[in-house]
């Protein structure tokens, strides 16, 4: 149970879900620069994992486990949405490169 990813292959949209409350939540993720809407959508949940600026978007008051995008409020769910947004291109070239290195590693 926790927050998963809903996808529509043929709208080639996204959106993220509580499986435990069946409640889909957030922005709805499209494709955009070679990545479809799945891969944007798990893109911004590692984000949010990582981001140091997770404790400056507004939260609920009940707990959800460690940076669990169900714990956001609306608007601290949008704020970290537009945040990810403009710095996506950035993360998409260090993942891109990480992965490079680790491939040339095994060779």
């Amino acid at each position: 149970m926790g927050c998963h990813i809903l996808h529509d292959a043929r709208r080639d949209a996204a959106v993220l879900y509580c499986s435990t409350s069946d409640w889909a939540f957030g922005p709805v993720f499209t494709d955009r620069d070679d990545h479809d809407a799945d891969e944007r959508a798990e893109a911004f949940v590692r984000w949010l994992a990582t981001t140091e600026t997770w404790r400056t978007y507004e939260q609920e008051p009940f707990g959800t486990g460690p940076r669990d995008p169900r714990g956001l409020t609306e608007g601290g769910l949008a704020q970290a949405y537009l945040d990810w947004q403009a710095q996506e291109p950035a993360q998409w070239a260090r993942e891109d490169a990480a992965r490079w290195a680790e491939d040339e590693a095994l060779v």
